[in-house]
């Protein structure tokens, strides 16, 4: 076969029919929080029984249902669509990075505040690294001022990445500049930019966030939604409640989107809490747990669907952070959903440039296992050249040997693969090193970028941020009020 056709549940069908009742019963009769008066009154006109004064609404099942219908398509994903949607771009794994408010220092190791040079310096290893399939300002720059952190971050994406790029937005204003400086990068062609929508507690969302995600939809783009439900935090401690919560965030965002005919989408980013540090856990067994049952309650409703694996609770890239990354990543592929961000410390404790050089080696790994697979025909059985080679010969010079090498070595750059004496000769250096060296390779090579824009285009952006910085006013969120 030419890739993997296994596909993991956790799930029954009547256990995924009882997650989804049990989120229609929580949603038409506790409701959720929207304190936003324009999406209250929608919410009433489709249906819902609305508290103004509290900004609740109780959301009925039909509204619920007709909302997942239009958000998804009202098909269900089986089989080898899941992959195919979920996991594969272009064909290949692509793998993301996160955004973090601090960046490791391998230098000086330690942990510091993150800088214009760092965030430039990110853009141009995600260029470069080929299984990194997308940008984004791996750290939030302290060195401008922190009300338009986001709107920086997007202009210097805007100037220097060369693959599609995104940034968490933090404020209406913000997003206003984004979307200007989006079509100015697009130069008049097809764009399209999203915000992310989070909740801020248990079922409810702030009338800040909704404010942003309509200022998206209204301008001719779209919101996606994030949650994180919180085992035991905002969410029951048991899986199959955090299940519902989740579904619950998820499934109030649709609603949302539906009643502005926008589209959300739905993602199985749920957690547990490690009940000793009270920290969320990005490398508990049970975020495969929950990654499981996600993927398949999202393909259940039609959504292409991932999970926040692939992640690791270690604060070095030693072998509890390559167990915990790798134990997720894998089940999540088999499974036939995507996972989480790459280039992070920990659970969300700041980004390394050396983490997301080793995250883009085992994505190249995997790639290599889901997309090759096994290729079975007369040429790769390889019958002729077994005759000609015969008993107690070998391979090694046989024209065929040279004629398929390449398509079945996995080329590593650096994993090591050589003997003791080999690796001791080249000084005995571990991955974290060896990932050291390859970010400076590639600095030394391509910092600092060329721009991506024209002159012209750089002006206009320019004067986006110039702008941005003489009116501070404008980012206040206390100018802000939708209840």
């Amino acid at each position: 076969m030419k890739e993997i056709h296994s596909r993991v549940e956790v799930l029954s069908e009547a256990e995924i029919g009882m997650i989804h009742q049990a989120t229609l019963d929580v949603l038409s009769t506790v409701g959720c929080h929207l304190p936003h008066r324009r999406v209250l009154e929608r919410a009433q006109a489709a249906g819902a029984e609305v508290d103004f004064s509290r900004g609740i609404a109780k959301l009925p099942p039909a509204l619920v249902e007709k909302a997942v219908a239009h958000n998804s398509g009202g098909r269900r994903i089986t089989g080898e669509e899941k992959f195919a949607r979920s996991v594969l771009r272009d064909g290949h794994i692509g793998q993301h990075p996160g955004n973090e408010a601090n960046i490791v220092d391998y230098q000086a190791k330690t942990r510091r505040q993150g800088t214009t040079e760092d965030v430039i310096k990110g853009i141009v290893l995600c260029n470069e690294l080929p299984f990194i399939a997308n940008a984004m300002p791996l750290v939030t720059p302290a060195d401008c001022p922190g009300y338009m952190g986001d709107l920086y971050g997007y202009y210097l994406c805007a100037l220097y990445s060369r693959k599609p790029f995104s940034v968490y937005v933090m404020t209406p204003a913000a997003a206003k500049g984004i979307i200007d400086i989006a079509a100015i990068r697009a130069g008049g062609g097809e764009h399209h930019v999203s915000y992310l929508l989070e909740p801020n507690g248990a079922l409810s969302y702030d009338d800040f966030s909704l404010e942003l995600a309509l200022t998206f939809v209204e301008a001719g783009h779209s919101f996606h939604v994030g949650p994180m439900a919180m085992a035991g935090l905002d969410a029951p401690v048991t899986l199959a409640g955090t299940l519902v919560m989740q579904n619950c965030y998820n499934l109030i965002a649709n609603v949302v989107a539906y009643l502005w005919d926008s589209r959300c989408g739905w993602s199985g980013s749920a957690h547990t809490m490690d009940l000793r540090s009270s920290l969320c856990s990005f490398g508990s067994p049970n975020q495969v747990l929950i990654g499981l049952a996600a993927v398949q309650l999202g393909n259940w409703y039609g959504f292409e669907t991932g999970a926040n694996c692939g992640l690791t609770d270690a604060c070095l890239p030693d072998f509890q952070g390559g167990f915990e990354k790798g134990m997720s990543a894998m089940t999540m592929l088999l499974a036939g959903g995507g996972y989480g961000a790459q280039g992070i410390v920990g659970a969300d404790q700041g980004t390394s440039f050396e983490q997301l050089v080793i995250d883009n080696e085992w994505g190249s790994a995997l790639d290599h296992i889901f997309t090759h697979g096994v290729v079975v025909n007369d040429e790769t059985l390889g019958v002729d050249v077994i005759k000609r080679v015969g008993i107690l010969g070998s391979f090694l010079a046989d024209e065929h040997t040279v004629r398929h090498m390449r398509d079945t070595y996995w080329r590593s750059t650096i994993f090591n693969n050589e003997s003791w004496d080999a690796w001791m000769a080249r000084g005995g250096k571990d991955v974290y090193e060896r990932a050291h060296e390859e970010v400076e390779r590639i600095l030394a090579q391509h910092y600092p970028p060329e721009l991506v824009v024209s002159p012209e285009a750089k002006s206009r952006m320019d004067a986006i941020i110039e702008a941005a910085k003489a009116n501070p006013q404008a980012f206040s969120p206390e100018r802000y009020r939708y209840a």
